[in-house]
């Protein structure tokens, strides 16, 4: 590594000039003393042509902070910038850039935003720190190819995301580690095949999952937790001890002798405090795990304290039962003394194969939430996707180094910077993306939106540029729903891709890389890069004009949300409804007064029962077999059920939730009427129960996805409010059907009998009841 002096002139007049005034400067001059990295190379060439003053970058010793924080003060034309870390130095900066007015909006170069004239003013002088310290992402699926890709020879778009997250400030001072029981078998494969009696047997040994009450097996992987901290040469260390995936099973053993260890949570966390007893004396290093994991105790907190330089990084969004995700949140964080990281889902390639499935407004308040418990780490796994993700993606950069910015400012700020007068029809597509996805139709909403988005804006432009990067993601996603489970359409969708690769709007790597695009009977083929040339601004252009000439219209969505406060009780849930809940059988509904609700819970087998608000917990227990109160016999079918009641507020939402066993859940008070979101897996297709809607009063059409034919166990039918079964006709989209509302049967309650789960209501609200009920609009 060199070091050196380094005093960068850049609009040459002599390094001794005296500059007091934005007016009366004639150059900027970068003073640093350090090795010449990517942060100082961008400083240096960003600032080319501008007058920026005197620049002085200092190292200082870390002390007692961690690697972020940084020093800035900018008095006239001179700004002092120190900093501790490389890290530190970074943050500095494009902190720095920042407030002078250069934005990366997005990966791609048409993204970059910088001022006609630096936005400077003075700065008193103090040190600047992050709201959260550990800020990671990456996208499922990874960056890299398997093999030398022919559009992409050097994968300049691995290095264009890298630089990207770079310039937007997402480090770590402790980097996520990931699972190690693999790496630790390994990487001490001759000695852990010696000693097989450490294992319950040849999965757990392959998979790390030793026995911790055998001290020579702890030692052996103190040991090499050991070597890993001795070659660490980063300015602070994460030391993961995080298992293999399987924690739990067969082949993970709780120990026999050891207290306070009662199930595998406390196993690992019992082995995290082990291993972290050994650097407790080094403030630089952190023992990390994540908590997470299916079953019902691999999530939990441990029985005992940790240790305060562990860090767990909790999982709460997915990959655990153990507790609703903030209750997960908030018992973690009373559990520590320390801080911990979260880590999230957002958009990820493997399930949403670069299709937009983000709410962008629900991102402030959960960070604003992490905050407030203890969370100093977000490790985001994600899409490097710059089509579905990269406003989101760029706001969240934003607000995880400053949670103190108003979200509504600075998503105002990305529109329009990026695309001026385009501005309010781009939000329209981004917002119903967040709010209100219409699937395979969308693409015709927003061909609509971008030409609106275009015609504001002068052709050729920066901002007429990034909607046409946007025209070309919208193909794809146009492409994508029209694949067929063949391979024809198949590689037309990937060579597409390829074409579009150079935009970085999809994860091309993972698209290649992992079996997300059917058909996989002759394993995963995808076909060769080779020939591929760069889709120019007027193909991209056509291919939109296209779209726009074959797509079907758009139909209108509804502009009404569904209002609890409006709907009046009718009847109770009909006995034979409620029968067949599963994995994902999920109800709410809004206390109509204060006082008692009670009901019957239970299942033909078992099943966990939940009830929760937003704020806190209220029933959580297995119900079933194992615990019951009384029997119900329906159509000879016998439910095991168990009576709750508990206190309810006026106007606070509810929800109940159940998962397996056939499960069931009766309403014994009056005046509750349950709702749920159709198009989740909730009930069996066996008598799968009918169900009541409203259809708001400005709806001509009820607009619908359906993945199964009309007639589909003898049903698929919705059906007006005096009897009739309509028939569906066609929207032109894939799945998608339409069933016109006479102006009598607008804003009443509306009957849906389908014979399984995946449908849902696409231009109205998406919310339906296992009961009648009114609704006043």
């Amino acid at each position: 590594m060199k070091w050196f002096l380094f005093v960068f002139l850049i609009m040459g007049c002599s390094a001794g000039s005296s500059i007091h005034s934005q007016s009366r400067q004639s150059k900027t001059v970068i003073v640093y003393s350090g090795e010449n990295n990517d942060a100082i190379h961008d400083l240096r060439n960003t600032l080319r042509g501008y007058k920026a003053g005197t620049i002085v970058i200092e190292q200082v010793p870390t002390g007692g902070s961690t690697g972020q924080e940084f020093y800035m003060e900018i008095t006239g034309n001179r700004t002092l910038l120190r900093y501790t870390t490389k890290n530190s130095l970074e943050n500095a900066v494009y902190t720095y850039l920042d407030k002078l007015g250069f934005k990366w909006y997005g990966p791609g170069d048409n993204w970059f935003v910088k001022p006609k004239k630096l936005r400077y003013e003075d700065f008193k002088g103090r040190w600047i720190a992050p709201t959260f310290r550990n800020r990671n992402l990456f996208g499922t699926g990874g960056l890299n190819f398997g093999q030398v890709q022919a559009y992409d020879p050097s994968n300049e778009f691995k290095a264009r995301w890298l630089a990207w997250m770079r310039r937007n400030r997402f480090n770590a001072d402790f980097a996520g580690t990931g699972h190690q029981g693999e790496a630790f078998y390994s990487q001490n494969k001759t000695l852990l095949d010696k000693h097989p009696e450490w294992f319950a047997g040849e999965s757990g040994k392959k998979a790390g999952r030793f026995k911790i009450d055998n001290a020579d097996a702890v030692k052996a992987y103190k040991d090499w937790i050991n070597s890993k901290y001795q070659k660490a040469n980063g300015d602070f260390v994460a030391l993961g001890v995080d298992p293999a995936d399987g924690r739990g099973g067969k082949d993970d053993p709780l120990p026999a002798k050891i207290s306070g260890v009662v199930n595998h949570a406390d196993k690992w966390w019992w082995l995290a405090n082990e291993v972290a007893k050994d650097y407790a004396r080094d403030k630089r290093v952190v023992v990390t795990m994540y908590a997470y994991g299916d079953g019902p105790d691999n999530a939990r907190v441990p029985s005992f304290p940790l240790r305060e330089n562990v860090y767990p990084v909790i999982i709460p969004y997915a990959f655990q039962t153990a507790y609703l995700p903030n209750q997960m949140i908030k018992k973690w964080a009373a559990s520590i003394t320390g801080r911990m990281g979260i880590y999230d889902y957002w958009n990820i390639t493997q399930w949403s194969k670069d299709v937009p499935q983000f709410d962008l407004y629900s991102m402030k308040p959960r960070l604003k939430f992490w905050n407030e418990n203890k969370i100093d780490g977000v490790y985001l796994e994600t899409t490097n996707a710059a089509g579905p993700m990269g406003h989101a993606l760029w706001l969240a950069g934003q607000l995880q180094w400053d949670l103190t910015q108003d979200f509504d400012s600075l998503y105002t700020q990305y529109l329009d910077d990026c695309f001026g007068k385009g501005a309010p029809f781009v939000k329209n597509m981004f917002d119903r993306w967040s709010r209100n996805y219409q699937d395979a139709a969308d693409v015709a909403f927003s061909l609509r939106d971008l030409q609106q988005a275009a015609n504001a804006v002068k052709n050729g432009s920066a901002e007429w540029k990034r909607i046409n990067e946007l025209k070309a993601y919208i193909h794809f996603l146009k492409l994508y729903y029209e694949l067929d489970g063949t391979q024809v359409s198949k590689d037309k969708f990937f060579r597409y891709m390829y074409s579009i690769h150079h935009l970085l709007m999809v994860q091309t790597a993972a698209f290649v890389g992992q079996r997300y695009i059917p058909p996989f009977d002759k394993g995963n083929i995808v076909p060769s890069g080779d020939g591929i040339v760069r889709l120019s601004e007027a193909e991209i252009e056509k291919n939109f004009l296209d779209g726009l000439a074959s797509m079907p219209k758009p139909y209108q969505l509804a502009d009404v949300s569904f209002d609890l406060s409006k709907v009046g009780y009718k009847e109770t849930v009909p006995l034979m409804s409620w029968r067949f809940g599963g994995v994902q059988c999920n109800v709410f509904f809004r206390a109509p007064y204060s006082g008692k609700v009670s009901l019957l819970a239970g299942a033909e087998s078992n099943t966990p029962l939940r009830i929760f608000t937003a704020d806190s917990v209220i029933i959580d227990e297995q119900v079933g077999t194992t615990d019951f109160d009384t029997t119900e016999q329906l159509a000879g079918r016998t439910w095991r059920l168990k009576s709750f009641s508990f206190e309810v507020k006026e106007g606070v939402t509810y929800f109940i939730r159940t998962r397996f066993g056939f499960s069931r859940v009766v309403m014994l008070s009056p005046q509750i009427v349950l709702f749920k979101h159709p198009g989740q897996e909730d009930f069996d297709n066996y008598q799968y129960p009918v169900q009541y809607f409203y259809v708001p009063l400005s709806a001509k059409e009820i607009v619908f996805y359906d993945s199964q034919p009309e007639g589909t166990n003898r049903r698929g039918y919705l059906i007006a409010p005096d009897g009739t079964k309509l028939l569906r006709q066609p929207t032109g989209f894939k799945n998608v059907y339409r069933v016109p509302v006479q102006p009598q049967f607008r804003g009443k309650v509306w009957t849906a009998d389908f014979g399984h789960p995946t449908w849902k209501f696409l231009n109205i609200p998406n919310v339906s009841s296992l009961q009648e009920f009114t609704y006043k609009e």
